[in-house]
């Protein structure tokens, strides 16, 4: 019984020194964000002839009002949802120890939604051939690390 003991205490020692001297590799993730007014097909903007069907997307007071007069609000929303997304890599990096930096040591965090692609008009049709109108936006993608430095072996039990 005292050398199962003896034995479980040593394995167990050893699996400790094994975990302490374990090194996580740094991890990288690139974040992108795109993002559209309605999520789902678009605005009707009434029936009206296809080549016209940008200018009305544009000219919609129903699409202006939920995308903003040239889709700033979508704009908005994709780099709100990029930054959303940074901040939780940043975040999760932070709790298990690392230390977050852009891969690129000259990119400087966007402080604005000019930082991605101005909203485009996107014309679709609904399954009846009503023209629908959306906007789309999208961020560019920047890759992302979490460096963590691995600890020096130590020994903590001496036989």
């Amino acid at each position: 019984m005292k050398r199962d003991t003896i034995l479980l205490a040593a394995l167990l020692t050893s699996g400790l020194l094994r975990a302490e001297t374990a090194c996580i590799p740094n991890q990288t993730q690139v974040i992108r964000s795109e993002s559209r007014c309605v999520d789902e097909g678009g605005i009707s903007i009434g029936m009206g002839d296809e080549e016209g069907a940008k200018v009305a997307c544009m000219e919609s007071k129903a699409v202006q009002n939920l995308c903003g007069p040239d889709g700033r609000l979508t704009r908005l929303h994709a780099y709100e949802s990029w930054m959303k997304t940074v901040k939780n890599f940043e975040d999760t990096c932070a709790l298990h120890g690392g230390t977050f930096a852009y891969q690129d040591p000259n990119f400087v965090e966007p402080g604005d939604e000019s930082f991605c692609r101005q909203a485009v008009p996107e014309v679709g049709s609904s399954m009846f051939e009503e023209p629908l109108c959306n906007f789309r936006s999208a961020c560019p993608a920047v890759t992302v690390v979490c460096e963590r430095t691995c600890p020096e072996p130590s020994i903590a039990f001496r036989f």
